[in-house]
């Protein structure tokens, strides 16, 4: 998202209770043989594998997991993470608080105790920093206590732990934010059906069997926003035809070109241009034929309200027109978020397209 450093990938796989780092200098096959008995558990085999006990350090019966980490390149598993990172930045943002990783910055309870201070309006009595582990899980606990209270996640409880999230489990901070974001109503809007993929590893008879399981992190559209946001043919699009999505950007694409030239503009990147809002603004006036005021909005917005607040501008301008209200919202489209544009450019494209 324009405005925010773009969020490094972890190097190494940091979720549950088991760490597995495979860095460059480890033997070429150590690494095909996790990422063989990767793609055997999700095909389904049930052939066992031997591994060294000793470099899992497990006891006899003792479970470990780790998340697949074919998994983790899902692209609604790596939206997800996008979507909620840009919410909490957004939220946070008079704080000066920037979240570049999920894992590593959310494990200590800082962060989630200004998220939710700020979403609930309410005062934790917790220590401001804390940088023994034992600190950080009293605060974790404080803060889920909270959770627990506001009536958050409901029968959701058990997807996320103290011990859960301390430990970096990208599965119990997702399943928290996710909650949160549903609970408050967050401005954004979540990929619907987003699986990850979880390796079980048990040591029995001094070997290592493993199974693969699918954990939910979102539900439906309908389930998580209560109706707010109802499936259309952009999330079709995206579920089932992706290769066409670049046909469409091309078609919007020539089609705000065609008027915006007429002012020296051009759009080149469909995903980013119209997060401010001001491109939205001029087309709106040349496409209805009239001068926009510069009063009304700000040519060059940098904060996250100032974007806002012109998107806001710009969909008064469509209903003025005569245009539904956009089912987008303007925090979406601010946020970057390509389904949000998209929308709100098909619905000119449709009325103005013969213009």
């Amino acid at each position: 998202m324009a405005g925010y450093p773009k969020s490094p990938r972890p190097a190494e796989n940091k979720d549950g209770f088991f760490s597995l780092t495979l860095g460059r200098k480890k033997k070429q096959k150590e690494v095909s043989d996790l990422e063989q008995e990767g793609r055997e558990a999700i095909d389904g085999s049930n052939g066992s594998v031997d591994y060294d006990p000793s470099s899992f350090h497990l006891e006899e019966n003792e479970e470990r997991t780790m998340i697949d980490k074919l998994s983790l390149e899902d692209p609604k598993v790596k939206e997800l993470q996008k979507v909620l990172m840009e919410w909490i930045n957004n939220s946070l943002v008079e704080q000066r608080i920037i979240v570049k990783d999920i894992q590593e910055d959310l494990f200590d309870g800082q962060v989630l105790q200004k998220l939710l201070e700020k979403l609930g309006d309410i005062k934790l009595q917790v220590p401001e920093v804390t940088q023994t582990d034992q600190g950080q899980k009293e605060k974790l606990t404080a803060v889920l206590d909270k959770v627990t209270e506001q009536g958050i996640g409901g029968w959701d409880e058990g997807k996320w732990s103290v011990d859960g999230i301390h430990s970096k489990s990208l599965v119990a901070i997702l399943h928290l934010l996710v909650a949160l974001a549903t609970h408050y109503h967050a401005p954004i809007r979540m990929p619907e059906k987003c699986f990850l993929k979880v390796i079980v590893i048990t040591k029995r008879e001094g070997k290592l069997d493993h199974k693969v399981i699918s954990i939910e992190i979102t539900s439906t559209l309908e389930e998580m926003t209560g109706g707010r946001f109802e499936r259309d043919a952009f999330d079709t699009l995206f579920d089932h035809a992706p290769d066409k999505l670049s046909l469409v950007k091309r078609l919007l694409i020539e089609f705000a070109n065609r008027h915006l030239e007429k002012v020296n503009l051009t759009v080149t990147d469909l995903d980013t241009q119209f997060a401010d809002g001001v491109y939205l603004i001029l087309l709106m006036g040349l496409l209805e034929g009239y001068f926009v005021p510069l009063y009304g909005f700000s040519l060059t917005p940098e904060t996250f309200e100032a974007k806002v607040h012109n998107l806001q501008f710009a969909f008064e301008l469509m209903q003025d027109a005569g245009l539904p209200k956009p089912k987008a919202r303007p925090e979406d489209v601010a946020n970057c978020e390509l389904k949000s544009t998209l929308r709100v450019l098909y619905n000119l494209f449709t009325k103005y397209k013969r213009l």
